[in-house]
């Protein structure tokens, strides 16, 4: 079985807090439907599932070493930043996506470049329970500083790029790990006002609608 790069060994799900919680009895996907994984989107992935404003995310990790690599798929979003054809109204684009989303079995060979270059793919194959490692659960009405990077941010090799490291930040605090302003700003963490560092120390600190629902350590030898 082909194996990701190292610094792909874990890709998080992003969905709601019931599938999240089912996750560790009958895995991600029972069903067999499309999965969409990600290295530094899954707290937008969860926002995309939500239904309703006050849905919590689930946010899951899992360890890519016991998924089929053969079943990976590009994302659609990945397929219209590269696609020739401009579009002229939302509504088209909107189509566009669709078509993709439901022809991603014709671009198959794409999947690292969208893996790599907009740090999500599509896994079209069961996830089991024995490949979860973590789940948190997220109340997104706890902490405005977290659910506004969530919501503000954009799938594409632009943003991917230019963003990645806040976004990886921000990954790691949905599971749980202790984030500071200066993991949050960068190394120019001194130049932001003290007052606004301060505020921003508080949010990060904040983890009252944070819950680690899962850990799973890996197995020996893993």
């Amino acid at each position: 079985m082909a194996k990701l790069k190292k610094d792909h060994a874990s890709l998080y799900c992003g969905t709601t807090e019931r599938i999240g919680k089912l996750a560790p009895v009958v895995g991600i996907n029972p069903d067999r439907k499309p999965v969409y994984l990600s290295d530094v989107y899954p707290g937008l992935l969860a926002f995309f599932a939500s239904t309703r404003e006050n849905d919590r995310f689930g946010i899951i990790e899992v360890e890519t070493s016991f998924l089929d690599a053969t079943n990976f798929l590009p994302c659609e979003w990945y397929l219209d930043q590269i696609s020739r054809q401009k579009v002229k109204t939302s509504r088209e684009h909107t189509r566009r996506l669709e078509t993709y989303r439901k022809n991603l079995h014709k671009y198959r060979s794409k999947w690292r470049d969208s893996l790599q270059k907009t740090g999500v793919v599509v896994y079209d194959g069961f996830v089991p329970k024995k490949a979860i490692r973590r789940i948190s659960i997220f109340d997104p009405s706890s902490n405005p500083t977290i659910t506004g990077a969530i919501v503000n941010a954009r799938i594409g090799p632009g943003d991917y790029k230019k963003n990645h490291a806040l976004y990886h930040t921000l990954t790691r605090w949905l599971m749980g790990d202790t984030v500071t302003v200066e993991d949050w700003v960068g190394e120019n963490w001194m130049d932001v006002p003290k007052e606004e560092r301060e505020q921003l120390a508080e949010q990060l600190q904040n983890k009252a609608g944070l819950d680690i629902f899962y850990h799973e350590p890996p197995g020996k030898g893993l």
